[in-house]
């Protein structure tokens, strides 16, 4: 619902200025669309398919990320119980308990659509890491050195590592000015329509509201790929969702 409300704003704002355009080419009192006007609406209108790409590929390349990250901290969990196989059963058992209870927090963080909510749960999925980070430690220091610590060690870091990872990856949105200079050049383009062809009879009604529906889709389909958890588009959970089934 979130992104539907800006999309439907955008259409309505189109509209309006697509109207005021139209009502400032009679005003004018310009003929028909010339050549040199032609020109114009098509270079502006390729502006904006080459703003549109590009946001969209801004949007895309940010939930690819997370997406890929989410897999990364799966096999990042899964490979720190792998090495836990490493200790005697009467040490491993206590570290797996608490590296399952981490796994089934790292799983409900990213379930959060609420930003608030989110960074709750992430400060608490760190605290239960830091936990099972002193357990694991504790263990290795009571026991006298040998390869094991390093690969346990470097298994640790490398699941910390990933949940910094993916608190950036979450935080990081699109630019608002980006956002902005968007929605704007599509209400300029709009108008520049209405202007440059001066026509509001039916049928070019009905085509421009078809194609400023279009637009809107599109730059909300954006917000919504900017949104990890709160749109359509969401980043799937399943891997983490599964490691930490397979914990508990």
């Amino acid at each position: 619902m979130s992104i539907i409300v800006p999309g439907l704003g955008l259409l309505a704002v189109m509209t309006v200025c697509w109207r005021l355009g139209v009502a400032l080419h009679r005003r004018a009192g310009a003929g028909g669309e010339t050549g040199g006007e032609s020109y114009v609406l098509s270079g502006a209108f390729g502006l904006l398919a080459l703003l549109m790409a590009f946001a969209f590929s801004l949007a895309i390349g940010r939930y690819e990320t997370r997406r890929l990250l989410v897999v990364e901290e799966a096999n990042a969990i899964g490979t720190m119980a792998t090495r836990l196989a490493l200790l005697e059963d009467a040490q491993r058992q206590p570290l797996k308990a608490s590296l399952a209870r981490y796994a089934a927090e790292r799983a409900a963080v990213g379930k959060n659509a609420e930003d608030d909510a989110w960074q709750a749960a992430h400060e608490a999925s760190s605290a239960a890491c830091a936990r099972f980070g002193d357990d694991l430690f504790a263990l290795l220091r009571s026991v006298p050195p040998d390869t094991r610590g390093p690969v346990l060690v470097q298994a640790y870091n490398a699941m910390c590592d990933i949940t910094t990872a993916r608190h950036a990856a979450r935080s990081a949105r699109l630019p608002t000015e980006v956002l902005g200079l968007l929605a704007l050049y599509c209400c300029a383009c709009t108008a520049l329509l209405g202007f440059t062809t001066g026509r509001a009879d039916r049928r070019s009604a009905v085509s421009s509201v078809l194609f400023f529906s279009l637009l809107a889709a599109a730059y909300a389909t954006i917000l919504d790929l900017d949104s990890p958890r709160s749109g359509a588009i969401i980043v799937p959970q399943e891997e983490l969702d599964k490691v930490a089934q397979g914990l508990g």
